[in-house]
């Protein structure tokens, strides 16, 4: 994620990497969850910014936008 949330979804490295802004990312993450996807791992690997920077976006900007829905209650185990 790049410091600029307006940067443009673009693909690197032949569309493995995608370099975004926050609002780029939030765009992905609502068109995924339209598709039924559930969750999604992030890489921060090759970005230019710290770790934890990119971590206190995420947290402040992004996640409060896809709120954790209730699960399924587990089953009873009998031992």
């Amino acid at each position: 994620m790049t410091e600029d949330p307006d940067f443009p979804r673009t693909p690197l490295n032949g569309g493995f990497v995608l370099k975004t802004g926050r609002k780029g990312l939030i765009d992905l993450l609502g068109e995924w969850q339209q598709a039924g996807v559930n969750h999604a791992a992030l890489g921060m690997q090759f970005a230019s910014r710290p770790p934890s920077e990119i971590i206190q976006e995420l947290a402040e900007e992004v996640l409060p936008l896809f709120p954790t829905l209730a699960g399924a209650a587990p089953s009873n185990i009998k031992w």
